[in-house]
């Protein structure tokens, strides 16, 4: 604020006040990125979930109800990767 008063007063010219301007919109703008990208980086990894521990299907009907519709079947592989 003072450098805009300045300028007004013919001490320091506009050119020099965008200049700073835009030299502190950089530095408030890189400081903002870094803040989110560090934030990002300090949270803890969760482990793999043990999603066979703590999941089961079981189907039980072997009848498909959908009418007009071609269906197809697919083995599912498991194997563990």
């Amino acid at each position: 604020m003072n450098a805009l008063l300045f300028a007004a007063a013919g001490v320091i010219e506009w050119g020099n006040v965008v200049l700073i301007g835009v030299i502190v919109g950089l530095v408030a703008a890189l400081a903002a990125v870094l803040g989110v990208i560090l934030s990002y980086r300090r949270k803890n990894r969760s482990p793999i979930y043990p999603l066979d521990q703590f999941t089961d299907l079981h189907l039980t009907e072997k009848e498909d109800r959908y009418l007009y519709t071609r269906t197809t079947t697919r083995t599912i592989n498991r194997d563990k990767k």
